[in-house]
């Protein structure tokens, strides 16, 4: 088994690769053929388009995230994440699924509604809107999906959901309240990608118009401020932000961190 790189395709990528026969070449070819596809399907989805900021990053804590996306900064270049698409395609099924459950006929006619699009508020006079996974009209309940892997399952049972996931929660609920639909609870359900589902753990608290308004105030109070000052001004008066998985701040974050054990780290 080799680590080998991808030749002549669009996208640069590495795999591991067990091809030690006559058609080894072939072999190769065939699979970097494969992984381009799947890629270039990964890279050109609407969700890794988006620059326009949604509901789900809403909630985000770093300050200089919110003010990228507000300013619809191209989102610094990364390879293709894998996990995300795994979760876009179970958020595929459980809408089938659902769709089914409640199709003409069923017992459960009409109850669930998946991925509507709804006005969760406005941002200097704009509306924005954002595709709700699912919401129970018996149950008057806004449904949330993350799938997630072993160690996020284990944190989230622990603490609970994020900000960012418990305000795109209660904006969602926002959405469905101004649709003219009673809107009692708020639900994140996290599945385990690796797992059974027994292993889930379910989130839920009343719904309140307070959190989503909130957000809705910090991403028109930002917004005017980068409008008015320009993006680079707004972002010198924050720092940049903790977290090692932040698109925005983890290569800053490195950067520090190296100059702090190495000084003659380029500055």
């Amino acid at each position: 088994m080799t680590l080998v790189n991808a030749e002549g395709v669009r996208h640069k990528h590495s795999y591991y690769l067990d091809a030690d026969h006559e058609f080894g070449a072939r072999a190769k070819s065939i699979a970097d053929q494969a992984f381009d596809i799947m890629i270039e399907e990964m890279v050109n989805q609407p969700r890794s388009l988006q620059k326009r900021i949604g509901p789900s990053e809403m909630g985000i804590d770093c300050t200089r995230a919110i003010l990228h996306k507000l300013a619809r900064t191209p989102e610094p270049p990364r390879g293709p994440a894998w996990k995300p698409q795994v979760g876009t395609a179970l958020h595929d099924q459980q809408e089938r699924w659902f769709k089914k459950a409640a199709s003409a006929g069923a017992s459960e006619e009409n109850r669930w509604l998946c991925e509507e699009s709804v006005v969760v508020g406005q941002i200097s006079g704009e509306d924005h809107t954002g595709s709700t996974d699912l919401f129970d009209t018996w149950g008057h309940a806004v449904g949330d999906w993350k799938f997630v892997g072993p160690s996020r399952l284990k944190h989230y049972r622990s603490k609970g959901p994020s900000n960012q996931y418990r305000t795109q929660a209660h904006l969602y609920g926002r959405g469905w309240d101004i649709e003219g639909f009673k809107v009692d609870l708020v639900m994140i359900f996290f599945i385990p990608r690796d797992g059974e589902l027994s292993d889930s753990y379910v989130w839920s608290e009343p719904y309140n118009e307070t959190i989503a308004l909130n957000a809705l105030a910090r991403m028109n109070q930002l917004d005017g401020l980068q409008k008015a000052i320009g993006l680079e001004q707004a972002l010198s008066l924050y720092p940049p932000c903790d977290d090692r998985f932040c698109n925005w701040c983890a290569p800053q974050n490195r950067v520090t961190q190296l100059q702090q054990t190495n000084p003659f780290a380029r500055r």
